[in-house]
């Protein structure tokens, strides 16, 4: 019976200890990049609480190649999505998504109103700042935000 409680205390331990030292791998000379988490809320044809996004727009931030999940809500009556554009491009006034597809870094994808929605984004590996618009026709300039990769 002592041997029995012994091993149960050592498993515990053992537990306690790979538990401890667990984890993702880091590469060579540094730290694995954290997960993000960015939420995203939209209304009527605006990002987040201010509707004047083309003068107070609102900024999301992350880890240069970090993975991150874009959480978006839809709160308004019309679709929208999460687009981020490439850096040093113009973004024509109005954005037409079939013609200007190749200006597109990353896209949610259409979210429908008072949808929910999750969605991979793997960060650029250069830092800087990044535009994001609605591609919905008519949308953009009136809809915009900045993505800020460290």
């Amino acid at each position: 019976m002592k041997h029995k409680q012994k091993m149960f205390l050592f498993l515990i331990i053992f537990t306690a200890f790979l538990a401890a030292c667990g984890g993702s791998a880091a590469p060579e000379g540094g730290a694995a990049p954290q997960d993000a988490a960015i939420e995203v809320v939209t209304y009527d044809i605006y990002f987040g609480e201010d509707a004047d996004n083309m003068g107070n727009p609102p900024v999301w931030t992350a880890k240069a190649g970090s993975l991150a999940t874009v959480t978006f809500e839809n709160k308004g009556g019309l679709e929208h999505n999460w687009a981020v554009i490439r850096q040093g491009v113009e973004i024509p006034v109005p954005f037409e998504m079939e013609n200007n597809n190749d200006l597109i870094l990353y896209d949610t994808g259409v979210v429908q109103p008072g949808e929910q929605r999750s969605f991979p984004f793997q960060v650029p590996d250069e830092p800087g700042e990044y535009i994001v618009i609605c591609t919905v026709s008519g949308h953009y300039p009136t809809m915009q935000g900045r993505f800020v990769v460290t």
